[in-house]
């Protein structure tokens, strides 16, 4: 009986979760039309290139250790 129940309970709040998310969207703030673009997105290829190049060079330097742990 209480298994049951549980199910009902969560039936229903699957149910009414988007309900509840629709009404709040319709009621949420509305946003300010934009001015001027923004200056900090897109970043050119060289920045893209230069942190491949320094993840790449962190692997070389950073696996260099070619000692056995065990004597």
């Amino acid at each position: 009986m209480v298994r049951k129940l549980l199910m009902a309970g969560a039936a229903a709040s699957l149910i009414t979760a988007p309900i509840a998310a629709q009404e709040t969207a319709n009621n949420a703030r509305q946003s300010a039309p934009i001015s001027g673009k923004s200056e900090l997105g897109g970043h050119s290829l060289l920045v893209y290139l230069i942190g491949i190049a320094v993840v790449a060079a962190s692997i070389v330097f950073l696996s260099e250790d070619d000692d056995p742990v065990s004597p």
